[in-house]
């Protein structure tokens, strides 16, 4: 019961916006003195350990794959990658062009909070030509860049990469369920949404200029862009190097760091300015998820653990599902999935191994059902999204969270219904 009433208090203290290291701080509190558990020496043993274990593993990840984005962004690679497709694809076809670019860019490696700042002045000359609700925009994006990229094969998403640790799998693992499933997670979550733009339509809803949004479309007329090819070129060094060559992913992205700063040399104003900042975000992007596998560990050594871990592994039926469930809840309790994945891999993958699961779908279910976390409306992601498309949570959040919710269900029911066929 304590470890319940552990995660459950981590979930409040979440929805009231405590900060997820201090949520799981307060929860492993909480889950010890509940569960009879020594204070002082399981917050500096089993704790500390998880927290230092995570931290070994995946600082130098989050630290490059941060430095990464924040160069794409100083350059004005990403933004010329996102207007480029979105123009392309015309004002006819607005939803798609904004989810696409969004999506390539989400699976070129570069940060989700990169890509908001990058593709919200593009969707607002697109959304204007179209006439269609800004309120739609973060959704838009959210359709690209939240859902698909995050679960395709060869994605050096941080979420595809977690899971290696524990399965022994590769960013390649169950390609036909992967590539299948974020297939029909991208089109459901777009189609979704073209049918609200059809329903706004019909009632006369469409764009309407703020003297902010005047502004922000005026400054964004006269920005430079570059060669959407010679901006796409990082991303693809990337890619290829982490799918073809199997290069470690750290290679890979350093690899697209060091393209970013040649192609671009001249474009980035301050040549420290990248490294700063990208340091720090991924310093508190793995300060942050640290404490929640803190957590983890310590409710790995409960009894109360022990009772789940035997009820999993004698439930009828495929152990595919209860993964999934598993997966999903974690993340939605974290608001973080590669924090749940974190926990996962300490605390039920050794049991699913020993089942006879096979990595590969154990990995790929998890990459689906990890993205419940964006679902929560005190999600860091969407909340940012509503905030730099200038939008609060009554006006963006339910059509946000119905376009991703509808292809996130979608896609994991696929993923889990396949694996159990093929695997």
């Amino acid at each position: 019961m304590g470890v319940i009433i552990a995660f459950a208090l981590m979930v409040v203290l979440v929805w009231k916006k405590v900060p997820l290291a201090l949520s799981g701080v307060i929860a492993t509190v909480v889950m010890c003195l509940l569960s009879g558990l020594p204070l002082l020496d399981t917050m500096k043993g089993e704790f500390m350990v998880g927290v230092a274990s995570f931290i070994s593993s995946w600082f130098l990840l989050f630290l490059v794959c941060a430095i990464y984005a924040s160069a794409m962004d100083s350059s004005g690679a990403a933004y010329s990658i996102g207007k480029w497709v979105s123009t392309k694809v015309g004002a006819k076809f607005a939803i798609w062009g904004v989810s696409l670019a969004a999506f390539i860019l989400t699976y070129g490696g570069i940060s989700c909070f990169v890509i908001v700042f990058a593709m919200y002045p593009i969707a607002l000359v697109v959304f204007k030509e179209a006439n269609i609700s800004r309120r739609l925009i973060p959704a838009a994006i959210g359709a690209g860049a939240f859902l698909s990229p995050n679960t395709l094969i060869g994605s050096p998403a941080v979420c595809n990469l977690i899971p290696m640790e524990a399965l022994g799998t590769t960013p390649m693992a169950a390609p036909l369920v992967s590539v299948l499933g974020s297939i029909v997670m991208y089109v459901t979550a777009n189609i979704y949404l073209v049918c609200v733009v059809k329903r706004d339509q019909n009632k006369g809803v469409g764009f309407i200029v703020t003297e902010k949004v005047e502004k922000t479309l005026r400054e964004n007329e006269s920005r430079e862009t570059v060669n959407p090819l010679l901006a796409s070129l990082p991303l693809i060094i990337i890619i290829v190097t982490l799918n073809v060559f199997k290069w470690d992913v750290l290679i890979a992205v350093v690899c697209g760091i060091v393209a970013t700063y040649i192609l671009f040399w001249n474009r980035i104003e301050n040549k420290l300015q990248p490294l700063l900042l990208g340091t720090q975000s991924g310093i508190n992007s793995v300060m942050t998820v640290s404490p929640a596998v803190g957590l983890g560990s310590v409710a790995k050594i409960t009894p109360f653990f022990t009772s789940v871990i035997s009820m999993v592994t004698n439930l009828q039926g495929s152990p595919l599902v209860s993964w999934a469930l598993a997966s999903g809840l974690l993340s939605f309790m974290c608001s973080s999935g590669s924090g749940a994945e974190a926990i996962l891999n300490n605390l039920l993958a050794p049991t699913y191994l020993e089942m006879g699961c096979n990595p590969e779908i154990l990995h790929r279910i998890t990459t689906f059902a990890i993205l419940a976390a964006g679902n929560t409306p005190w999600n860091g992601t969407m909340c940012l999204t509503m905030s730099a498309c200038d939008l609060d949570h009554k006006s963006a959040y339910p059509q946000l969270i119905l376009t991703t919710g509808v292809g996130w269900l979608f896609g994991t029911v696929l993923c889990v219904v396949m694996g159990i066929i093929l695997y």
